[in-house]
Formats: structure tokens, sequence, C-alpha cells
């Protein structure tokens, strides 16, 4: 049975960014897998960082798939991120950090409609938020 852990799809996440557009699917599978840490994390202490994580994120993550006609949801079973720790911290944040970059080099960018443009700025804007909540 292979046991992929949580952070190894971050990294096999992160890896994917490069080659691919602001909406395509790799980007948007990363985006939503940053966004299961807060909405999966457990560790019962109610931290307000990660509270405010979930928030930044999850909206970056609606507001991006907001006008496509053809929004991605996780596949089931995805691992569960586990207890709080810096290392896991330091794992999401390194993945949103490269999502944030994606977003803001193509929205200063020629490609995609002006619209599109300035929700993927808006999303980068989030993104940073979301980042910032947990370092």
């Amino acid at each position: 049975m292979n046991a992929t852990t949580y952070r190894t799809l971050l990294a096999q996440a992160a890896s994917a960014l490069a080659a691919d557009d602001p909406d395509g699917p790799a980007t948007r599978q990363a985006l939503l897998l940053a966004a299961h840490a807060g909405l999966h994390h457990s560790d019962g202490t109610g931290d307000a960082g990660w509270d405010l994580y979930t928030a930044a994120i999850t909206q970056a993550a609606h507001d991006v798939q907001a006008d496509l006609d053809d929004p991605l949801i996780l596949v089931s079973g995805i691992p569960a991120p586990g207890p709080d720790s810096i290392e896991l911290r330091r794992t999401v944040v390194d993945l949103v950090r490269a999502l944030a970059d994606r977003y803001a080099k193509a929205a200063a960018g020629n490609s995609g409609s002006p619209w599109r443009r300035l929700i993927w700025a808006q999303v980068a804007h989030r993104l940073d938020d979301a980042a910032a909540e947990l370092t």
C-alpha cells in the first residue's frame, strides 16, 4: 500500500506549478490542497492563525474558480495534514507563497482577460495574507 503523506502531496503540487497556467488544473489543485490544511487541521488548540489562514485561502480558492466552467474539487482520501508543527506550517507556507507568486506574475502579464488578471491579483493578495497568518 502506498502511504503518501500530506506533505508529500504538497511537494508534488509545488513542483507542478511552474508548468501550469494560473487557471490550469495543477495550479487549482495545489490551491485546493493548500486549503485542505486549514479545513482539516486539528490539534485542538483553536489557533487563530489557522482560522484566519483558512478564511483567506478558502476565499482565494473560491475567487479563482467562481467564473470557470470546470471547477475542481479534491478527490476523497487526501491524508490529513496532521498536528500543528513548525514543519507543517513551513511546508504549507512554501506552497502558498509559490501560488501567490504564480498568481501575481500572471496578473502582471499580458495573458488572460483583464477580468482574469484582476482576479489573479486579488487571489495573490489573499494568498499573501494566508501565508502571513502561519508565519
